[in-house]
């Protein structure tokens, strides 16, 4: 019986790994791709879904192994940051005031930084109820650096130059009703709506729904048309509007509500920005090989409780 279930384990689990990753192999390193797939799938935590642990991990393995570079890259991330988020052209790291209040304040205050050319700073901060700063540490003071209990801030991380381009919150946990909203990255004018901040968005979007949560608000000043494009470049469905739901710098703010729900992002608005971040191609592998592994799953756990069963 012993041998069997060795049996089932090896042909059923680990021999179709060697054919579902889609990283390079490395010369000198022929189990990188198999490290970095293995490593990414645990870091995913035992409340994701099979799915999205499957899911994320070709899409890491594909990033870790592009080079000999990428992959020392992303081991000592993994060591240091095994809880940040990786895609394709950003990354997500939980906020920090001491790490990050500096540079989010310099590329948000309009002056110019870096490669950047200056802005008028109302581009960034005209529709929110905090902003612009007249210096880091009062920025440090608004509710971005000071959430409540229930909310939670990300970093976004720029891959190719490690540099910060923006941030994303989350606010109005209900965990009891399994709900949740996210807000609008805020970055530079340049990257409103960028593949950047779809890819940021769609990041925690999915793994929110991978750990149960079934609804996903985002709420928007309903004169702001820039991020009520971008809610459309997300999938996100419209509700409803709110006359006069808030007061935003001493003027009403009429609010455009949106949601994303589980069964939508399930059937066909997960998939979609895939195919915006990542293309057809991958798109349609991440659809084939998740159901021919669910299947190998099914079959691996039949077969293991009829050994059980024998015994």
């Amino acid at each position: 019986t012993s041998r069997g279930f060795v049996f089932v384990i090896y042909h059923v689990y680990i021999i179709p790994l060697f054919f579902l990753k889609i990283g390079a192999t490395l010369s000198g390193r022929p189990e990188a791709r198999f490290e970095a797939y293995a490593r990414s799938f645990a870091g995913c935590g035992d409340y994701a879904t099979r799915d999205y642990r499957r899911s994320y991990a070709r899409i890491y393995e594909y990033m870790a192994c592009l080079s000999h570079g990428t992959d020392d890259k992303y081991k000592a991330l993994y060591v240091t940051r095994a809880e940040d988020l990786i895609g394709r052209l950003v990354r997500l790291e939980a906020l920090e005031t001491g790490r990050h209040a500096k540079e989010f304040f310099n590329l948000s205050s309009g002056e110019t930084y870096l490669e950047h050319k200056s802005y008028d700073s109302k581009e960034v901060w005209g529709f929110l109820n905090y902003g612009p700063f007249k210096d880091v540490n009062e920025m440090k003071k608004c509710p971005i650096f000071q959430r409540r209990l229930n909310e939670a801030a990300f970093a976004i991380i720029e891959s190719t130059s490690n540099r910060m381009i923006g941030v994303v919150l989350l606010v109005n946990d209900d965990s009891q009703n399994l709900s949740i909203s996210i807000e609008a990255p805020i970055v530079m004018p340049s990257l409103e709506g960028s593949e950047e901040s779809i890819e940021a968005c769609f990041m925690i979007m999915d793994k929110l729904f991978a750990v149960g949560y079934r609804r996903i608000q985002l709420a928007l000043d309903d004169q702001d048309s820039l991020k009520k494009k971008f809610a459309g470049q997300l999938g996100f469905t419209k509700e409803v509007t709110i006359p006069k739901h808030m007061v935003i710098k001493d003027a009403n703010r009429d609010s455009a509500i949106y949601s994303m729900l589980n069964s939508d992002w399930k059937k066909g608005a997960r998939s979609y920005i895939i195919k915006k971040i990542h293309g057809t191609k991958m798109e349609k592998f991440d659809v084939k090989n998740n159901k021919k592994e669910s299947e190998r799953e099914f079959q691996a756990q039949f077969l293991v409780e009829k050994l059980e069963n024998n015994k």
